[in-house]
């Protein structure tokens, strides 16, 4: 009988510290953050007038880019032969917000299942879709990093402009490779997965589509970070602060901490310095994850309950796989 528990027993525990451990790792980075900043001076900046004056934004925030989410999935189902509405597919990305939070790879596979069951798609061409609008994601924080780079005389943490250039041209040459009409040999079997129909075979009309949505999204961010300057009534150069957000949410998207809570912190204080106090850009950072996880659990728990349970339960299955 101990046996045969011994394997379910096992496998717990990478499912375990997998879910643990970003959780440890924002806890260590916030503690080391609270020992060099005072954490009370820092919550002293967040006074009633500036939560006000951010509040709307945050809202308006949330619910335009949620609209511009269910936009995408509903052009890419569409183009993918798939029936999904846009009204379906804005409640299914809200149910994601959950898990996304915990972790942005969690978030794409609880969104892949629930395209497959919601849409009638088999869970690679659903994944596919999910990575095809993350290609995106990535080609706008790059194109964001590579505009703010080229107007600021230093580059934050080390960025180099060709760097953030080649990365572009690699993701522009893997959309070559994959769309080319030409043989290719042994690749073609690479190239012929179901996980690359997407990118392989959407119209251009809809991959144009995708490329001005993602990069309104990604502006969405720089619009909601210079409202939070503005908010405390701090001054920051546009292409500083472009360069900034494109660094913030490539750090925050990292799978190293729960919702980029505590590298976020860090991060943010290190890319601001000298605008502010650093107690001052700690309690700016603060209001900036609080909101938006605040904001979008609501979203989740609220707009979409139960897709957000089905999500959780389609995570757990991944999990304990």
């Amino acid at each position: 009988m101990s046996e045969e528990r011994q394997p379910a027993e096992t496998n717990t525990k990478p499912s375990f510290l997998r879910r643990a451990l970003p959780i440890a790792v924002s806890v260590g980075l916030l503690a080391y953050l609270f020992s060099k900043i005072d954490l009370r001076e820092a919550l002293a900046y967040l006074s009633l007038d500036v939560l006000l004056r951010f509040l709307g934004p945050v809202i308006l925030f949330n619910f335009v880019t949620l609209f511009i989410e269910s936009i995408c999935l509903n052009r890419v189902a569409q183009a993918c032969g798939a029936m999904l509405d846009a009204w379906t597919a804005a409640r299914i990305k809200a149910a994601c917000y959950l898990l996304s939070l915990l972790n942005y790879a969690v978030g794409a596979v609880g969104l892949s299942v629930l395209l497959r069951r919601r849409a009638g798609l088999g869970l690679a061409d659903a994944g596919g879709m999910v990575f095809t609008i993350s290609l995106f994601d990535i080609g706008s924080v790059l194109a964001l990093a590579a505009l703010g780079a080229t107007f600021t005389v230093s580059g934050a943490l080390g960025i180099r402009l060709g760097l953030v250039l080649a990365l572009l041209g690699a993701i522009l040459a893997g959309f070559v490779f994959l769309r080319a009409r030409i043989s290719m040999g042994p690749l073609d079997r690479i190239r012929n997965l179901d996980l690359f129909r997407a990118p392989r075979t959407l119209p251009l009309q809809t991959l144009l589509e995708l490329f001005v949505l993602r990069g309104l999204f990604v502006l969405c961010y720089v619009a909601l970070m210079g409202s939070l300057f503005w908010a405390f009534e701090v001054e920051v150069g546009v292409f500083q602060l472009a360069l900034n957000v494109a660094i913030l949410l490539a750090v925050s998207a990292l799978p190293i901490a729960a919702g980029g809570l505590g590298t976020g912190q860090i991060v943010f204080v290190e890319l601001f310095s000298g605008a502010a106090p650093d107690a001052e850009l700690l309690a700016m950072s603060i209001l900036f994850s609080a909101s938006l996880v605040i904001a979008r659990a609501l979203l989740g728990l609220v707009f979409a309950a139960e897709f957000t349970r089905e999500a959780l339960e389609a995570a757990r299955a991944e999990n304990a796989t």
